[in-house]
């Protein structure tokens, strides 16, 4: 039987950075793939395709929100590491990368600043919000199981936003398996699957 693995790309970097303090690389993502599979005894050889969805980094233009000085997301740290994992990824075998877009919709005051007097560019962060990811992930739920593309599906994320396009997959007779990495999740999600896993992103031991 054939087996889809969908990956909430954003939802994994979360994960992986506050277990490990570090960014999730290419060869952290091949590891934990891979003992996802163990995890719900499958074997490699019955893996249709690892699917990868995320943003491609936010290219905007801005300005400070204090000096005014101008901002370019291209030249961030952050912009190249995004650039870079997506890339490598999509040379990975058996994976296919789904991208979205990272908007910018301005800045925001660090937690940490609340009480601050007087504030500078540093106690900001830029507010991105990602698009077209859920759908992009709610449609290939669908197209897999309208098609037969895979008879299983493993969906790893904490968004309950996409049960109505689970039931749809479990009514076309695909079984569901949810890997939530201890995170909390609604009910609803856990109640419209075959099988849920919840063990933590350390109990894949990526993270070397």
């Amino acid at each position: 039987m054939d087996t889809a693995v969908l990956i909430d790309g954003a939802f994994l970097r979360k994960k992986f950075h506050a277990a490990y303090k570090k960014n999730l690389e290419v060869e952290n993502i091949k590891i934990f793939s891979e003992k996802v599979l163990e995890v719900f005894d499958i074997k490699k050889t019955d893996l249709h395709r690892f699917y990868f969805y995320d943003c491609d980094p936010c290219a905007a233009k801005s300005s400070l929100p204090i000096t005014n000085h101008a901002f370019l997301f291209e030249k961030t740290q952050q912009y190249a590491y995004g650039k870079r994992l997506l890339s490598e990824l999509k040379k990975m075998d058996n994976f296919a990368v789904r991208e979205g877009k990272l908007s910018f919709c301005g800045w925001k005051l660090k937690k940490s600043s609340y009480n601050k007097t007087p504030l500078t560019d540093d106690d900001f962060e830029p507010e991105l919000h990602q698009k077209g990811v859920d759908i992009k992930i709610g449609l290939d739920l669908a197209w897999i199981s309208y098609n037969h593309v895979a008879d299983k599906i493993i969906f790893v994320t904490g968004d309950s936003d996409f049960v109505p396009a689970i039931k749809t997959a479990r009514r076309n007779g695909v079984f569901v398996y949810f890997l939530t990495l201890n995170h909390i999740v609604k009910t609803e999600l856990t109640e419209n699957c075959d099988i849920w896993k919840k063990e933590s992103i350390k109990d894949f031991d990526c993270g070397n």
